[in-house]
């Protein structure tokens, strides 16, 4: 199942996705079209923290980055569960 974290507002001049994120997801992450086509991973969130922003390093093998511009961008609720984690620490 795909839950939404954003949407795609433009390509940066390095060639990066810039989105207007919904929440904020862990760094790394994968993030998907709709179509479930595997737009890139999540490597910085800038922005204030109530209107945070992703910056997103594409998959490399997407050609015209420019025709996802507008559209939203999900992640998939099992990697969300995996990342997930219990902290430094705990259950030792």
């Amino acid at each position: 199942m795909l839950k939404k974290v954003g949407d795609i507002l433009h390509v940066s001049h390095d060639r990066r996705f810039v989105l207007r994120l919904s929440f904020i997801p862990p760094l790394g992450i994968t993030v998907y079209d709709y179509a479930m086509k595997r737009l890139g991973s999540l490597y910085d969130i800038i922005g204030p923290v109530n209107s945070p922003y992703g910056l997103v390093k594409p998959n490399p093998e997407l050609s015209n980055l420019s025709e996802f511009v507008g559209k939203s961008a999900y992640v998939r609720d099992v990697d969300l569960r995996k990342r997930r984690g219990g902290g430094h620490g705990r259950g030792r």
